[in-house]
């Protein structure tokens, strides 16, 4: 009997069983938190079966490597698999040439990854329905799961509005190199424009690649809220190869990604320093876990904080591009009345955006923590560095309206350029307030983000629409356990 017909047989004998999902992140952290804070929140609801329906009960694990393990939470098992990748290269977002790199790291990905897969999905053997969600950009996975005969689920870790703008340009761009700003093509939902050097050309490049995986997946699930995004997964899901799919925005996630062990009652000097500032008076300044400013852009970074005259926490969490005797090489903690510098350690990101003292975030738009300013109604300075960040920024200044620009982007020398102390501190200007701005754009923009957060909020809580996406995806993913075609078709 293959594990297609178990599954079949024991969805028929166990109507009832828990649906067992295999959550497979890249390997990157920013791709990894999000896979995992939802594997998180599965293996809650099983252990809190009792309150919820049969039908939608499920247990999780994940499969990734032992780097990748250490950071998984506690109440989820790990398969962990052994990544021998040249260079002993363990996250992709580390990589000192991406371009390079890539797929030496992407074959080294799939081979410690996929054998891991099948082990865990045939570990169960057709005890219980078993379904895998994967990050988007394993083009394998699909693969693996159609052989073991179980559904498989694309799980994207950008937004809807970057995916769906990235398979507009795809599908529709012009032929003509243009060389000023043009508008997203193929009747887009929402008019924006964009400039070359503002569209990622290497993943459009991979695209086609990963469109042809979705096709064999049964769903598509984006870590977003519908009241952020809906009409961008409605344009996604219309583009979508393959047979018809559902499009299910299941997000915020919250993050889940283990922190560094501190004593339960340790509060972290960053939140004590907020605690005494006046609400809505500080600036927090971040790029991520993964992007490096380079020492020159952090010195001016640092001028323009102080030149702005506003309070500020600016987190460092990576060494700085350039000769390495930099001041924020080393693991550091600043203060002083007027701002703290925390460099080379990790820091409670969500804690700090939803303390009250803060009132903006320079951000570098990586999906993360797009979200997770969004959640605590925090408007944003914009600063994209890379990837889709650059689509990010778009949809926060012009969609959503809750962010300024902190520089324009033309051409792609722009990218290169140092950002001087006196642009970063007009876009903190702008951002908070104050000294001649223009208060009535400020009021709206703050307006905008705390009405974003009550839906955010409101999209997780019970009933909430994240909820019942989620809910709807593993009753769906249940059914096809009792079907007799392929669980892709």
């Amino acid at each position: 009997m293959s594990q297609a017909e178990r599954s079949r047989a024991v969805a028929a004998r166990r109507p009832d069983a828990p649906l067992h999902l295999v959550f497979v992140p890249f390997l990157a952290r920013s791709h990894f938190a999000p896979l995992a804070a939802k594997a998180a929140a599965s293996s809650a609801a099983a252990r809190e079966e009792h309150e919820v329906a049969a039908a939608t009960a499920t247990t999780a694990a994940i499969v990734t490597t032992a780097h990748f393990a250490a950071l998984a939470p506690a109440s989820v098992p790990v398969h962990a698999a052994p990544l021998r990748c040249p260079g002993g290269h363990e996250d992709f977002s580390l990589l000192p040439d991406e371009a390079s790199f890539a797929p030496t790291f992407f074959a080294a990905a799939e081979a410690a990854l996929a054998p891991a897969l099948t082990a865990a999905i045939r570990a169960h053997d057709g005890r219980r329905p078993v379904a895998v969600v994967s990050d988007a950009v394993l083009y394998w996975a699909p693969r693996v799961a159609r052989d073991c005969g179980v559904p498989h689920v694309t799980f994207h870790t950008i937004g809807a509005f970057a995916a769906a703008a990235m398979v507009a340009l795809h599908l529709y761009r012009p032929e003509v190199v243009l060389t000023g700003p043009f508008a997203v093509p193929g009747g887009f939902p929402h008019p924006v424009r964009v400039n070359r050097a503002q569209v990622n050309e290497e993943a459009l490049a991979n695209l086609p690649l990963f469109r042809a995986a979705e096709a064999q997946s049964c769903a598509v699930v984006f870590n977003s809220v519908s009241a952020l995004e809906s009409d961008f997964a409605a344009y996604y899901q219309s583009q979508l190869a393959g047979t018809p799919k559902k499009v299910f925005l299941v997000g915020p996630t919250r993050a889940a990604v283990s922190p560094p062990p501190r004593a339960v009652t340790e509060r972290d000097p960053i939140l004590q320093w907020l605690d005494g500032r006046d609400s809505g008076t500080v600036v927090y300044v971040c790029f991520g876990s993964t992007c490096a400013l380079g020492e020159s852009q952090l010195r001016e970074l640092a001028a323009g904080l102080r030149a702005s005259g506003r309070p500020f926490v600016c987190t460092i969490p990576t060494p700085p591009r350039g000769d390495g005797t930099g001041s924020c090489t080393e693991r550091e903690e600043r203060a002083s009345s007027h701002g703290m510098v925390v460099a080379r350690r990790w820091a409670p990101q969500a804690e700090i955006l939803a303390h009250h003292a803060v009132g903006g975030f320079v951000t570098h738009c990586g999906w993360n923590s797009v979200l997770e300013a969004v959640s605590a109604g925090v408007p944003l300075a914009t600063w994209p560095l890379r990837a889709e960040q650059f689509l990010n920024e778009v949809f926060l200044v012009e969609v959503l309206r809750v962010g300024v620009r902190v520089r324009e982007v033309a051409r792609e020398s722009d990218l290169e350029a140092v950002v001087p102390a006196d642009a970063v501190a007009r876009a903190v200007g702008r951002l908070m307030g104050g000294d001649g701005q223009d208060e009535e754009a400020v009021a709206a923009r703050r307006a905008r983000s705390r009405e974003l957060a009550a839906a955010a909020r409101a999209a997780v809580a019970e009933g909430g629409s994240s909820c019942g996406d989620w809910a709807r995806l593993v009753y769906e993913l249940k059914s096809f356990h009792g079907r007799d075609s392929d669980p892709q078709t």
